[in-house]
């Protein structure tokens, strides 16, 4: 029988250059699935970045929230896990002034005019007294009753927060507070740079690298109508001083100390004006005053302002010169609570 050899002339493949060949085949298809998957990775990253800076910054809110309204030298310590993240501090991101009329029998009106000096208004004459108080001492003044404007001069650093109390010889008629707000930053870095949640006065707000300060939660303000048809409005503002460096690493403890709660209103109170101003991005006052204003905006298109009830400007229809509640034309019961909130390693 006749051989089936084959001949040396038949063509064939290497075993290696198959081996070769498979390898190759297999690294593409490999590369193919990472560079298909690389988005989803990336995603899958930012995704739990963004989960442990919001677990960061709501455990933190949470804290100072239960220390804030605490009496003086109360306080926590708690531990935050901040490896992919980083915190820290916002120092007077906000300024806000309140004040507000204690009688209805006068209308005052105090201006800061200079680092060393206010002046007092009294429509009606009845101011002689004022109270001047900060963080770091207070004084009293008094002065002859006039139809013209008086300026008080003092000695005290006005930098930070203050409060005048305006008097009628020991009845207080009127009360002015202008307070800078500072609080926390806490940032993470993402795909497209950085994100950023500030943490100020019980509000959020929120910040990608590529996008605007949005407004996530406002401060903690409520205005309802009571059953008599006059209006109440609580307020509170709180400040966090950061003392020392922000602590930080894999388990960063922090302690939490309240400064006590200052009252600034209480009670029956006409005229009532605030302003608002952040300096943490241009967009922030903007977003604030427009939520403050949508009722009101949308009363004004309609043709309905006699019924609106609640926030309305001072002065101009954009906020600019301030807001007050139902025009500042009625009583209304004011609540206004300053919460001082220290917070260190």
């Amino acid at each position: 029988m006749r051989s089936l050899r084959k001949s040396d002339n038949d063509l064939a493949v290497s075993e290696v250059i198959g081996v070769v060949m498979l390898l190759a085949m297999v690294i593409t298809m490999m590369g193919g699935v990472f560079v298909f998957l690389t988005p989803y990775v990336n995603d899958f990253q930012d995704n739990t970045a963004w989960s442990n800076a919001n677990g960061i910054a709501e455990r933190l809110d949470g804290r100072i929230d239960v220390v804030a309204g605490a009496s003086a030298d109360t306080g926590l310590r708690t531990t935050i896990p901040s490896t992919m993240s980083s915190i820290s501090p916002l120092i007077n991101a906000e300024v806000w002034t309140v004040s507000a009329d204690l009688t209805a029998s006068e209308i005052v009106t105090v201006t800061y005019v200079n680092t060393s000096t206010f002046s007092i208004f009294a429509q009606n004459e009845s101011a002689d007294k004022v109270q001047i108080w900060t963080e770091t001492g207070d004084v009293e003044i008094t002065f002859n009753a006039s139809n013209e404007e008086v300026l008080v001069n003092h000695d005290l650093n006005v930098a930070d927060i203050y409060i005048v109390t305006v008097f009628n010889g020991d009845i207080e008629i009127h009360k002015h507070a202008n307070i800078p707000i500072s609080g926390l930053m806490v940032k993470t870095k993402v795909q497209t740079g950085e994100h950023m949640i500030g943490l100020l006065n019980d509000a959020r707000y929120d910040k990608f690298s590529d996008e605007t300060w949005s407004v996530t939660s406002s401060p903690d303000m409520n205005i309802e109508e009571l059953f008599d048809g006059s209006m109440r409005a609580s307020l509170s503002l709180r400040d966090v001083d950061t003392v020392g460096s922000i602590p930080d690493g894999r388990n960063a403890i922090f302690d939490i100390r309240s400064e006590g709660p200052i009252t600034l209103f209480s009670g029956d109170a006409w005229n009532f004006r605030f302003t608002f101003e952040s300096s943490l991005g241009p967009t922030v006052t903007p977003q604030m005053t427009e939520g403050w204003l949508t009722d009101y905006n949308l009363h004004r298109a309609s043709n309905t302002l006699d019924q609106h009830r609640g926030i309305s400007p001072w002065l101009r229809a954009s906020g600019m010169d301030g807001m007050t509640i139902d025009k500042g034309n009625s009583v209304i019961d004011l609540e206004i609570e300053l919460q001082l909130v220290e917070v260190s390693k």
